[in-house]
């Protein structure tokens, strides 16, 4: 039995459109479309509502990016585009480019101050009530009235929904983008004729880049269609030019980062993506993304006790999707969008990091299409079940409590996570502003509230906002801290502000546990501000053993731009191991020395550049083999010395239990026969023990 012929909309039949309606059909559906919003617009006020209380009367958004956003779109708003801080270069630290240009035109029309967070919330509440209507709409035009009438009651009642409303951010603007953009598909496709289509996907596509990958099949769809429409053969191209806008208006995107930036890909790609880490294998990388992966599943599936569907969700909608391509028409090309688009979604934020952080928000805008699909597998369901016409409503009767029974919880999870953002970035913020001198700059990790409501300068640590930190942030703090410190002195933070210890991202605290870092200022249980020190910074760019001669070249490891100089890699034996890097400070002969250095357990390699021939080269290698039991290691401090393929032999890395040693690699001098020379440092045998030590780095002294 086809849900076409039970429940199809009215006026998609010929008698419709004749005008013969009946008049208490008609009558319902315009009610479900009013009342559908306005249940959706009093949920999401709700949870403002319960946030102002339990905040005391303000408004917190319940994640630090909302403040970035917000920060983006003031800056816009006063014609800085994209500097996140006055004279910044451009950065791309927001996630989505089209929702910070509206909050620069709220600004520029005079949401200033403390008027334009409010009216962000409000635009995503307004966002969402229109994304309940639409589905509604769009229920309707596929499936019929009542499939679209719960669809949109649910998508209106669904906590994660709600959460992203009220959050700030763009959670709503795409769901609503995406929504629209197959209710347009499905009126403008019949008659082949694209124009709207086409400026949908690419507003979506400018909303967020996973939203373009999810209506991938939109365009060559759009394109194929138009093709051949019109005897002219000018009209065709022209046509199918026009449809093929969302790639154009993604390709001029990502040009103008790159010609901007330097990088095509996003600041927020680049601290996120597991691609971004340190020598990722390819089955690593497959093994974390299925990780992500399933965890999507369980939750669509409504399996754990995230309340992000109800139980049985992700059957349903998997059959939706079937009932929908089998009907044939616009409602298949509607089903293979929805089915084939949610897959290379979830596939694409699998690959994140950050995929399951913050209440799952990458997922969310997704979700209105899925929730109407596993309506549509629903009724479907209820319908096979030939237990009468009341069985799809009361099946979906139960999908609804589910649904409204997940409420509170989402309630607690919006409030919990607004308390966490007012204790930490809201409260640094505030202290910020009346305790740093002037003009200071701040370095910290979450930088949303601490720029906009701080009204200092900030340098973001982990690279969303301040360009060309976030893959050395990925690589570990010493990486990091030589990125700092090649800064110039007038852009090098002038105070660090660290939270406590997080058990997820880039661990910061370890920065200050390097001893790198002054004096602290401010020290509370969730977070310590240090004055910063950059005294030291040079202090490892020499040996401290003494040294005859003249040094040609420089290897510092830790320092992913020497790294790169030096064509520096790391061959790990470990599986799933990563070779982070480190900041050391150690006190030596009455001063102190701070150093950068990688782990490497397995093989290191790297060229000396900058050599004379025919002359013999000191090699001089600062290592740390001590580890942290030593005992154990005994076996792991020989490593087989290799030049330009020949093999030196055998050099032991000295243990020294003060922080590093230094010890020296002779290469004779006829095997300098050129300017540059490969060394490799690998392990005794084949199977043999591994090296595993700490390289800090190399000095090629003739």
């Amino acid at each position: 039995m086809s849900v076409t012929n039970d429940l199809v909309e009215p006026e998609l039949s010929e008698p419709t459109r004749r005008g013969t309606i009946p008049a208490p059909r008609w009558r319902a559906d315009r009610t479900a479309l009013w009342a559908v919003p306005l249940l959706a617009m009093l949920a999401g006020l709700s949870f403002v509502l319960v946030n102002v209380h339990y905040n005391g009367g303000h408004y917190i958004p319940p994640l630090d990016d909302t403040y970035i956003h917000l920060q983006y779109g003031k800056q816009i708003g006063q014609g800085e585009f994209l500097r996140y801080n006055d004279g910044d270069p451009i950065s791309t630290g927001a996630s989505s480019l089209l929702y910070v240009l509206v909050l620069g035109a709220l600004h520029f029309l005079g949401m200033h101050g403390g008027l334009l967070l409010p009216a962000a919330v409000l635009f995503g509440v307004v966002c969402h009530a229109l994304t309940a209507g639409g589905v509604v709409l769009l229920g309707r035009r596929v499936a019929g009235p009542v499939a679209g009438v719960w669809a949109g009651v649910l998508v209106a009642l669904s906590g994660p929904l709600l959460w992203g409303a009220s959050s700030g951010m763009e959670v709503s603007i795409t769901a609503l983008l995406l929504v629209a953009t197959l209710l347009m598909l499905v009126r403008e496709a019949p008659s082949g004729a694209f124009r709207f289509t086409p400026v949908l996907v690419s507003l979506a596509a400018l909303c967020r880049l996973e939203a373009l990958v999810f209506l991938l099949l939109v365009p060559p769809l759009m394109m194929a269609l138009s093709a051949r429409r019109g005897r002219n053969l000018a009209t065709r191209i022209a046509s199918v030019a026009w449809c093929a806008l969302p790639f154009a208006v993604i390709a001029a995107q990502l040009l103008f980062y790159l010609v901007t930036t330097g990088h095509s890909s996003p600041n927020g790609s680049q601290a996120k993506s597991h691609l971004s880490m340190p020598n990722l294998s390819l089955g690593e990388l497959a093994g974390k993304t299925a990780d992500n992966f399933s965890a999507f599943m369980e939750i669509l599936a409504g399996l754990n006790r995230q309340d992000f569907a109800f139980p049985g969700a992700l059957l349903l909608a998997a059959l939706g999707v079937a009932v929908l391509v089998r009907d044939g028409g616009t409602r298949r090309w509607v089903g293979w969008t929805i089915g084939i688009g949610t897959l290379l979604a979830l596939g694409a934020i699998s690959t994140m990091g950050t995929a399951l952080w913050q209440q799952v928000r990458y997922l969310q805008p997704f979700l209105p299409l899925f929730v109407l699909a596993a309506v549509i597998g629903l009724v479907e369901v209820g319908k096979r079940l030939r237990l009468g016409d009341k069985a799809p409503v009361a099946l979906l009767a139960v999908a609804g409590l589910f649904t409204a029974l997940s409420v509170p919880t989402w309630v607690h999870n919006a409030v919990r996570d607004s308390g966490g953002i007012r204790e930490r970035v809201v409260s640094l913020a505030a202290w910020t502003k009346g305790n740093l001198p002037e003009g200071a700059r701040l370095g910290v990790h979450d930088v949303g509230a601490a720029a906009y409501l701080g009204g200092h300068p900030t340098v973001d640590l982990v690279g969303l906002t301040t360009n060309g930190l976030a893959k050395p942030a990925l690589h570990g703090m010493g990486a990091l801290y030589e990125e700092l410190r090649a800064m110039s002195p007038d852009d090098r933070p002038d105070y660090i502000a660290i939270y406590d210890r997080m058990p997820n991202g880039v661990q910061l605290e370890h920065l200050a546990d390097a001893g790198v870092l002054g004096a602290p200022v401010l020290s509370l249980p969730v977070m310590t501000v240090y004055k910063a020190d950059w005294s030291l910074i040079d202090t490892g760019d020499v040996p401290m053993r003494p040294f005859r001669g003249t040094i040609r070249d420089h290897v510092n490891v830790g320092s992913m731009t020497s790294e790169a100089d030096h064509d520096h890699e790391v061959h790990t034996s470990r599986a799933g191991f990563q070779p982070l890097t480190e900041a050391r400070t150690l006190e030596t002969g009455g001063h102190e020395v701070v150093d950068s250095a990688r782990h490497i357990v397995g093989e290191e390699e790297f060229t000396l550049r900058n050599l004379v021939p025919g002359e013999e080269v000191r090699l001089i290698a600062r290592h740390d083999s001590a580890g942290p039991k030593p005992g154990l290691y005994t076996g792991a401090r020989d490593v087989r010395v290799i030049v330009d393929g020949t093999d030196l032999g055998k050099h032991w890395l000295k243990p020294e239990t003060k922080g590093w040693s230094e010890t020296v690699i002779t290469i004779p001098a006829h095997l300098v026969t050129s300017s540059e020379l490969t060394v490799r440092l690998a392990a005794l045998t084949s199977f043999g023990p591994s090296p595993d030590y700490k390289s800090f780095g190399y000095w090629a002294v003739q």
